[in-house]
């Protein structure tokens, strides 16, 4: 790979002698040259610039000038450059002397104007094998050149930005482009897995990194790093690096293909935000928040749509109906609502509540009435709900706003557990409880209706 870096300060590069980049270049592994464009001036001073057609503030960068340092640099034939200049047949890279085109040839053109840089660009032009960087400067460079090279064989245009601001030229962004696509070329790297956990790999952000001391200020490193799990831990990161995304770039989200992730992540964007039907069609926002008084009623209706679908097949419909009647109720909802020991949380997808969550905080000495005593611990933090509506089933949505809510409720809570029984028959919800960490504790027997039905109690440290 070759790098030509073209500007009227080539000094600027000899950052590029410094660290690993250095190392590159000493090792071959990268060509850096940096060129003065003044060298191809014709006039005593070297002038580069002139006035505006059109008038305006500020100086162009001549066409001319750029054309003879560009056709040399580049190594376009004579029969192809409109200036009768001597072209350099040292210059430049090919695979042959007979076919000076084979090779991939990308003239990069740092300005404001120009498509910003990603990842995916980096990792496109690493299969170039010579990238020329025109650095403008003034008020840039004339559009002929950009537009002459663009029509030229065997050479690509490639105008990038690096950010929503304006630099007195582009020397820094041609910096940006040498280390973005040097570093992914191989033997740049001494640990090449460094590469793949980076930011913008897969579309997301990299993760938080912490080192010695393990406090500090008061600040800990997060338990899970210390812990050794390295499932765990490869877990952990995966749910700081999406989350991370969702909150700073969520237009990585957007272009993401909702049906290239996990459940897993899934269940971390949606409390983050965004959330995708199970058949992966469009990303939508969802909202995760604390329930107000005045959507009792329609929690209520989510409740009654819902519970029927978590019942075992042997309890009736009418023992259904008359759990309903007595415990999802409107009036009951409300009364939840009003009860600062009762933690409602509702996730809203376009103005609709597609899910819920009860999370009760007992004292200690207090237990839930359902679940026997000697079977959890004191003061537990009992998980009363769960209900997603069938449409946002195996989205992520339920996992998502079931750590939510277990996150909302941690700073209230009086004992060392939370706590929750499902049915036994319900395998699909015990596996799903397991994954976020619940273990079984025992059993209970929890009456729908007059239907005896016997659940499986389990439990997770706070």
């Amino acid at each position: 790979m070759r790098f030509d870096l073209v500007s009227i300060f080539p000094q600027f590069f000899d950052v590029l002698d410094l660290s690993l980049m250095g190392k590159a270049k000493d090792s071959g592994a990268v060509q850096i040259v940096a060129h003065d464009l003044r060298d191809w001036t014709q006039d005593r001073h070297r002038t580069v610039d002139d006035s505006p057609y059109g008038g305006g503030a500020g100086m162009v960068m001549r066409a001319d000038i750029w054309g003879r340092a560009l056709d040399e640099i580049l190594q376009i034939r004579e029969e192809d450059a409109t200036d009768d200049s001597p072209l350099d047949s040292s210059a430049g890279v090919s695979d042959s002397e007979d076919n000076p085109r084979a090779a991939r040839r990308v003239l990069a053109v740092p300005t404001p104007s120009g498509k910003p840089l990603t990842q995916r660009d980096v990792e496109s032009l690493c299969a170039a094998d010579q990238i020329v960087v025109a650095c403008g400067r003034y008020e840039g460079i004339d559009q002929r050149v950009v537009d002459y090279y663009a029509g030229t064989p065997g050479v690509e245009v490639f105008e990038y930005s690096i950010g929503d601001y304006v630099l007195n030229g582009g020397e820094v962004a041609a910096i940006v482009l040498v280390e973005a696509v040097a570093r992914l070329l191989d033997g740049f790297m001494g640990n090449p897995k460094s590469l793949d956990e980076e930011s913008f790999e897969g579309n997301v952000l990299e993760y938080p990194s912490y080192t010695r001391p393990q406090e500090w200020r008061g600040l800990v490193v997060p338990d899970v790093l210390m812990g050794g799990n390295h499932a765990q831990i490869e877990s952990w990161r995966r749910g700081k690096s999406l989350a991370k995304t969702a909150r700073v770039r969520p237009d990585l989200i957007d272009q993401t293909n909702p049906q290239t992730l996990s459940l897993e992540d899934r269940e971390v964007l949606a409390r983050s935000g965004w959330i995708a039907p199970l058949d992966g069609s469009a990303w939508q926002r969802v909202t995760i928040r604390p329930a107000i008084a005045t959507e009792a009623d329609e929690i209520a209706q989510v409740a009654a749509a819902t519970f029927p679908d978590a019942c075992p097949a042997y309890v009736t419909e009418q023992a259904q109906a008359e759990h309903i009647a007595n415990n999802l109720s409107s009036e009951v909802v409300a009364s939840w609502l009003a009860d600062p020991n009762f933690r409602v949380l509702v996730a809203v997808i376009d103005g609709r509540i597609e899910a819920y969550t009860l999370v009760i905080m007992y004292e200690d000495g207090d237990y839930p009435s359902d679940i026997p005593a000697d079977q959890i611990a004191a003061a537990p933090t009992y998980i009363s709900k769960l209900y997603v509506t069938k449409k946002w089933r195996g989205s992520g949505l339920a996992g998502g706003i079931f750590e939510a809510a277990i996150e909302d409720a941690k700073p209230l809570v009086k004992g060392t557990e939370f706590v929750l029984g499902t049915a036994k028959e319900n395998k699909r919800a015990r596996s799903f409880y397991r994954r976020h960490g619940f273990v079984t504790s025992g059993k209970r027997v929890f009456m729908v209706g007059d239907i005896r039905d016997v659940d499986v109690v389990m439990t997770r440290a706070v």
